[in-house]
């Protein structure tokens, strides 16, 4: 019985056409439609390799141009740090309010001196 073989492609918007690539098998195809790629791939290495369909799996990854990577992976980091400052805000506003409550502030006075929300006061000092 024959092993199903496992292949890595590449797909890169260039123009109008998705250039399709298989580095193991210095090969490439390219098709107009996002949609057609994998089964591009697909037809592509059952050919080279001259195997029957369903023979091979092509994992398809997609990149993308430099620039436009560089600056994708730099809006993740941004995502990632400001998600870190709003657990952190998060967690000094809590202190806060904790901490005026310790000292004898209703949450009605929370709520004058801090400029939010009786409901907002509340739910600091509960989580």
């Amino acid at each position: 019985m024959e092993t199903q073989r496992t292949l890595e492609a590449v797909a890169i918007k260039e123009g109008k056409w998705w250039e399709i690539s298989i580095p193991e098998l210095d090969q490439v195809t390219a098709t107009k439609k996002l949609s057609e790629v994998q089964e591009y791939a697909e037809s592509l290495a059952t050919s080279i390799l001259d195997v029957p369909e369903g023979s091979v799996t092509v994992n398809v990854t997609y990149g993308l141009p430099a620039v436009v990577s560089s600056e994708w992976e730099q809006a993740r980091e941004e995502t990632s740090r400001a998600q870190e400052l709003t657990k952190s805000a998060a967690e000094h506003s809590r202190s806060v309010v904790r901490g005026l409550h310790t000292k004898g502030y209703t949450v009605r006075d929370i709520e004058k001196v801090l400029g939010i929300s009786f409901q907002r006061a509340s739910q600091l000092l509960k989580d």
